[in-house]
């Protein structure tokens, strides 16, 4: 039964969830207004273009594009019609100092140990695919004993939630470059492999079965998709419309107006949303409470324009640390940025030519890096830390590199705080550190406010595109249910 016909809606916040929510919202008859504060809206889905290059900001890599494909089909839409997306094989090229690499492919994946980790990881996916990460937690007791789920039951004991990520590295790998590759998948969500529960090898799976995409054009492209929709479904947006406070009533604008509605969502960080906009007496209480697990790790960024291009380069490279859990301990343990930190390259220029000038490269290099709750002055440290990443690579793996760079700048974990309201430029909100911390994630809808809920990647299910449209799909779905 659709009971959000005629009612008003007021969603704080125009990133990937806030505009899937609004579409969703307005399909089922409410009037929406969408307020984004920053100029443009999309959130983290943002680019920079400079001297003829082209940089995805934020995520890279689209995943289970079927979640995708359901908003354009609900909606009445094709996605095809908006969106084109090219498989991109492999979906990543992983290597390290010593000069053992490998692709992620197909033939990785047919090897007897990676086939014996997708048994295990696919087994566990189909367990918790419904039951956790379509579902709200408040319906997973009712999902969970599904007698067709139990045959499944028999996977968990090498995903255990009780043994750690790095601990099922080493039952499914005996290689050490192996066990490594499987332990990034923690950063996935900001963590920490030694303490990220095994489950999360869940996500290898789904890369292997659903693929790696890239948005031709750039992942912006599909933020400027979603804003056609919106505006062709009657969703009134307002840019550059900061909100001051939010209550029962609605919500209050910096600018003084106050716009009342009968459904509040926000897209955006939840901790700041109880620390700067909730008006309830108990909201610094809840803030305290939900402030207590470990907060995600955040990213440091180096855009690169590069003379000339490596063949041996592919659209996404991972270079790896001599040190995995060095790296983690000075990042959790001692905050601050890790000495020899593991890379991430991103090069859409080899899908997309016109994201670089003729002969050369865009490259967005990305490491992991502690929040901005530390006393580092990124201003002052931006451009040695910088220097130190090109380092690596022109002396490891890159040879050369630094004599070809023609464009460099930089993007801090203050600069990720100050750009996307996110709590210490945490890029997904908690670590998963520990068996429960995927159910301490706050709850989508508000125990305070019971016309507002959360949407993105700091409430349920979590971070990554899919999960954030997966909780605008969740979050209209409590909302039709409690109107």
């Amino acid at each position: 039964m659709n009971r959000l016909f005629g009612k008003s809606a007021i969603v704080v916040g125009g990133g990937i969830g806030g505009l899937a929510t609004a579409l969703r919202l307005r399909k089922a008859g409410a009037r929406v207004t969408l307020l984004e504060k920053n100029p443009s809206v999309g959130g983290k889905v943002a680019e920079r273009r400079a001297n003829g290059f082209r940089w995805d900001l934020g995520p890279s890599l689209l995943t289970m594009p079927p979640i995708l494909d359901r908003l354009f089909t609900e909606l009445g839409e094709r996605r095809e019609d908006h969106l084109t997306l090219q498989p991109l094989t492999p979906t990543c090229r992983y290597r390290w100092a010593d000069g053992y690499q490998f692709d992620e492919n197909e033939f990785f994946w047919s090897r007897p140990d990676s086939a014996r980790l997708l048994r295990h990881a696919q087994g566990l996916y189909h367990l918790s695919s419904s039951a956790f990460l379509e579902s709200d937690p408040s319906e997973l007791w009712k999902k969970v004993f599904n007698p067709a789920l139990l045959p499944l039951l028999r996977f968990l004991p090498a995903m255990s939630p009780f043994r750690s990520l790095a601990s099922a590295s080493r039952h499914f790998y005996s290689d050490p470059h192996l066990q490594q590759f499987l332990q990034r998948f923690a950063t996935y969500n900001g963590s920490d492999p030694e303490l990220t529960p095994a489950t999360f090898a869940v996500i290898p799976y789904v890369q292997a079965h659903f693929g790696g995409w890239y948005i031709k054009g750039g992942i912006r492209r599909l933020a400027e998709a979603l804003l056609k929709l919106a505006e062709k479904h009657g969703v009134e947006i307002h840019t550059a419309a900061e909100a001051l406070s939010i209550d029962s009533s609605g919500v209050t604008l910096t600018s003084g107006q106050h716009i009342p509605a009968d459904l509040i969502f926000h897209n955006g960080d939840v901790l700041g949303a109880y620390q700067k906009l909730i008006h309830h007496p108990r909201a610094a209480e809840c803030a305290q409470k939900i402030a207590k697990p470990e907060r995600a790790i955040s990213g440091f960024v180096v855009l690169l324009g590069v003379k000339g291009r490596d063949p041996a380069l592919a659209h996404h490279n991972i270079f790896f640390s001599d040190n995995y859990p060095l790296e983690f301990q000075q990042m959790f343990r001692e905050h601050r940025p890790a000495e020899n930190p593991t890379i991430y390259l991103c090069l859409s220029s080899r899908s997309d030519p016109a994201s670089a000038p003729a002969d050369h490269d865009n490259y967005f290099l990305l490491v992991n890096a502690p929040p901005n709750t530390t006393s580092i002055d990124w201003a002052k440290e931006s451009p040695q830390y910088a220097d130190q990443i090109i380092r690596i690579l022109d002396q490891k793996f890159l040879p050369g590199l630094k004599g070809r760079i023609v464009h460099q700048e930089t993007i801090s974990p203050a600069d990720f705080e100050s750009r996307d309201g996110v709590v210490g430029g945490s890029l997904y909100g908690w670590a998963s550190h520990g068996m429960k911390s995927s159910f301490l994630r706050p709850p989508i809808r508000s125990p305070l406010l019971k016309n507002l809920y959360f949407v993105g990647g700091t409430t349920h299910p979590g971070g990554g595109l899919p999960l954030v449209l997966l909780s605008a799909e969740i979050a209209v779905r409590l909302a039709n249910r409690s109107a």
